[in-house]
């Protein structure tokens, strides 16, 4: 009994120093965004597929510029690195994000992002969807 005490108490000895040693060490963790519905309001929704594929991509507007009307299937998350970028909604709503700020984009719903202040924006964009497949759609051309 007194062995298997002893034993229990140099395995917890070992494995407690070995978090310390090991463990996360000049670590930080920042949380940036969290969320589980788009800036226009839809709950978020994942695609089902057995081919999936994530896409990042950093976007860069000059002062004036915009992404061009469009929509998607799924749900892109996007982070404002630089500048401030306005998303202007089919219904003429518009949302204004900073940098620092973070937001997931309207799906099935026609928006366009611009530029309408004076410095260059700079966006980190992460899509999902499935491999071969496009997840952002325009307006067919006339």
């Amino acid at each position: 009994m007194k062995l298997k005490v002893c034993f229990s108490v140099l395995t917890f000895y070992f494995i407690f120093a070995n978090v310390l040693v090991f463990g996360q060490q000049g670590f930080k963790a920042t949380p940036i965004f969290k969320g589980s519905t788009t800036m226009a309001g839809q709950k978020l929704e994942y695609l089902k597929t057995n081919k999936p594929e994530i896409t990042s991509l950093l976007i860069e507007l000059e002062p004036g510029g915009e992404v061009g009307r469009h929509r998607h299937l799924i749900s892109g998350y996007v982070y404002v690195m630089e500048g401030a970028i306005t998303v202007e909604m089919e219904d003429g709503t518009r949302h204004v994000f900073q940098a620092g700020q973070s937001f997931l984009e309207a799906t099935n719903t026609w928006h366009n992002a611009k530029n309408m202040g004076k410095v260059p924006i700079k966006l980190l964009v992460v899509t999902s969807g499935e491999e071969g497949k496009v997840n952002l759609i325009r307006p067919e051309e006339k």
